[in-house]
């Protein structure tokens, strides 16, 4: 609690004080999407995307207007309708969140040690991003991804990636 005041202290909610290395506690106070976030420090909201993946919003995005790809994820949505809202399930609205901030991203300790991106790779509703270079989460990214891959969960289960490979890349 020291730490976020003296935060607020120092940086008084500017744009730069979000961008700082230092390790941030924020208040959730809105799930936009299993990628995307909405945060509060004090008078300052902010959006956070999940660091180093590609959720299966971003692929939507992504990739070209009615594709294979955006027609496959929108099916997908259409058979499992409560993994369109997981994050929800995860994460609570007026919850504080340990936040770090890398490469415009953000990390979000959703489970202890265990961040959203990477319980977002294990359920296969992102793949990590194919530029990703992290040597702090790269391991568990890649086992998350893994064992995704291995059980059938999420975008492995609906041949999801095949279909969106081409805006992997598109980044």
């Amino acid at each position: 609690m020291l730490k976020l005041i003296y935060l607020i202290t120092i940086c008084t909610f500017s744009l730069s004080c979000l961008s700082a290395k230092e390790d941030t506690l924020a208040i959730l106070t809105n799930v936009t999407s299993n990628g995307v976030q909405k945060f509060n420090i004090g008078n300052s909201t902010f959006l956070c995307d999940a660091y180093g993946v590609l959720t299966l919003e971003k692929l939507y995005e992504n990739s070209n207007i009615d594709s294979k790809c955006q027609d496959t994820i929108k099916n997908f949505y259409k058979k499992y309708p409560p993994l369109k809202y997981y994050t929800e399930s995860v994460l609570s609205v007026q919850q504080m969140y340990h936040i770090e901030f890398k490469n415009q991203e953000c990390v979000v300790y959703a489970k202890g040690q265990k961040i959203l991106s990477e319980i977002l790779l294990e359920e296969g509703l992102a793949v990590k991003n194919p530029l990703f270079k992290d040597q702090e989460f790269g391991y568990a990214f890649d086992k998350a991804q893994l064992n995704a891959r291995f059980h059938k969960r999420g975008l492995w289960q609906e041949e999801i990636l095949g279909a969106c490979v081409d805006s992997l890349y598109k980044e």
